[in-house]
């Protein structure tokens, strides 16, 4: 993934873009990293000597998720150990000017280096949000197995959802003695369809994927998780595990490429689903506008034995999450049929089905 081009933003809404990442981390319950994003925001301001290349910043500083990227490079170092100051001040969740002025100074290359790309923030938790969606698809193709095929996948631990056992407090899903992981989620809303999708296939692509094997690619991936929130950490270290001892692989591809691969690969009687989470603001238009004609054109031949769907869980209509949206293509309208199902926690802490 790159980063989003466009007019050279100002210093200010470089900072402005700290500022609201900052109130968002709280919200989203981490006030260690809210409140590291909040001294960046005012040594950014007064132009500290590590500022230079995050003021001047060539795109757009929200889209890139810039203030993530510093987060993830001093995470980053801390996970790698060796520095005992900003290790002291993360366990004690308590960082001063000084102290991020030091550190950012030390880890300067490393810096540089989580400059060059956006966060990959690859939480299993996801899934169960995404869970309600293949939920809906089993029940709108009976009988009918599944081929998953994942965009901006990054480890695959999502591809997984279907290994994982649910708690939505209401109703369950899974089995969690037996389940390398168990999500639990606020559910909001009538229960989806109590099915057991299964699945014959699986793949998954990214730009820039991660190994689930690999040291250096574990740390990259639980360094975007923020520090003060233990439980995400100790979930996707299980689940990374679990995608290691899955031996998942993730495609090295553009989006629209891997699409159009998967698309010449359709299985007979199995609907091929498509889906992606918070991943879409990533990809540039014109390779946006390649994937939507690619599925339209496919989805124009399909039938119930071979459908064809999408499912996605991205900012949509929503003010406090996201939206889950499934397209479904399976003969009866050439132009598919979309269901808003519902919204969702970006951290997958929630879900309010709209779909009855």
């Amino acid at each position: 993934m790159r980063s989003t081009k466009c007019a050279m933003p100002s210093a200010d809404s470089v900072i402005a873009s700290f500022r609201d990442q900052a109130d968002y981390c709280r919200a989203l319950g981490s006030p260690f990293t809210g409140m590291l994003l909040d001294l960046a925001t005012e040594r950014l301001a007064a132009n500290a000597s590590w500022a230079e290349p995050i003021l001047n910043w060539p795109g757009d500083p929200r889209a890139d998720a810039l203030p993530l990227r510093l987060a993830g490079a001093l995470h980053r170092a801390v996970l790698e150990g060796g520095d005992a100051p900003l290790t002291a001040a993360y366990a004690a969740t308590h960082i001063t000017a000084g102290d991020l002025d030091a550190a950012l100074t030390r880890h300067a290359a490393l810096l540089a280096q989580y400059l060059q790309s956006p966060p990959q923030t690859n939480d299993p938790q996801r899934s169960a949000v995404l869970l309600g969606g293949f939920l809906k698809l089993a029940q709108l193709c009976p009988g009918l197995p599944l081929q998953t095929c994942e965009i901006g996948a990054s480890a695959g631990l999502n591809q997984l959802w279907d290994t994982y056992a649910y708690d939505f407090g209401g109703w369950q899903h899974g089995e969690p003695q037996t389940a390398p992981l168990l999500l639990r989620c606020r559910w909001g809303g009538s229960q989806p369809p109590a099915l057991r999708p299964r699945v014959i296939a699986r793949a998954g692509c990214d730009v820039s994927p991660l190994d689930a094997r690999n040291t250096a690619d574990r740390q990259r991936l639980l360094s975007y998780i923020w520090a003060d929130q233990p439980e995400r950490l100790a979930r996707v270290t299980l689940a990374l595990d679990h995608a290691a001892a899955c031996d998942i692989a993730v495609a090295r591809n553009h989006a629209a490429d891997f699409v159009a691969a998967q698309l010449q690969q359709r299985k007979p009687d199995a609907a091929l689903v498509l889906y992606h989470s918070i991943v879409w603001q990533y990809i540039a238009a014109p390779e946006q506008q390649r994937i939507a004609a690619a599925m339209n054109q496919a989805g124009a031949t399909a039938t119930a034995q071979a459908p064809l769907a999408w499912l996605r869980f991205e900012p949509g209509r929503a003010k406090d999450g996201a939206d889950l949206t499934l397209t479904l293509w399976n003969g009866t309208d050439p132009a598919g049929r979309e269901e808003r199902l519902g919204a969702g926690d970006y951290h997958g802490r929630w879900m309010r089905w709209e779909n009855d």
